[in-house]
């Protein structure tokens, strides 16, 4: 009985040694001058497969750089004739103050009230002075947020510059829609 309790023993002593030398020289191999003078290839991802989205799961994103002057108006998403606008941003004009650069903007967003950041002053429902984006965009930002069990909207209007001198202001707005199925799984 003791000699078949050695010899398992030095059956898995064995069996450990092969297993780590094995382990060893992967982790440990050189690689060969024929692999490392290959020329790349393009990339294939074989380990992720394609995901298919439905049509109900799209996600619209509007991304824009505004340069208007001061009285005009840009219709951001199209609007159907004789429906108020969807999302218009008209520039009032550039606030003169000697600290820092801001534009006095009137935004219509489909008759929905806007919040904006603890920098901006809201002057009237959904009139704005805005000052020049900083380090916290979220506080010298205008924006809207809401989202409901299947779907989200999301809006950011920041200002990148303004010219007194000549009435020209520059924004940078962000528009998303995005929306999925509900059902297994959906988080409500």
């Amino acid at each position: 009985m003791e000699d078949v309790a050695l010899q398992l023993w030095l059956v898995g002593l064995l069996t450990a040694f092969i297993v780590a030398a094995l382990y060893w020289r992967r982790q440990h191999a050189s690689v060969s001058p024929a692999r490392a003078a290959a020329a790349p290839g393009p990339i294939v991802y074989r380990e992720a497969p394609t995901v298919r989205v439905s049509e109900s799961q799209r996600v619209d994103r509007t991304r824009k750089l505004l340069r208007m002057s001061s009285g005009a108006s840009t219709d951001v998403l199209a609007t159907a004739p004789g429906l108020p606008p969807r999302f218009r941003i008209t520039v009032k004009n550039v606030v003169d103050s000697s600290d820092v650069e801001a534009a006095h903007l009137l935004v219509e967003f489909g008759g929905t009230q806007l919040s904006c950041g603890p920098v901006v002053q809201e002057t009237a429902f959904n009139e704005f002075v805005l000052p020049r984006a900083g380090r916290d965009d979220h506080r010298s930002s205008i924006f809207f947020y809401h989202e409901r069990g299947d779907s989200l909207e999301f809006m950011r209007i920041k200002l990148k510059s303004a010219n007194a001198s000549t009435g020209a202001v520059e924004l940078d707005v962000m528009q998303l829609q995005g929306h999925w199925p509900g059902g297994m799984g959906s988080i409500e």
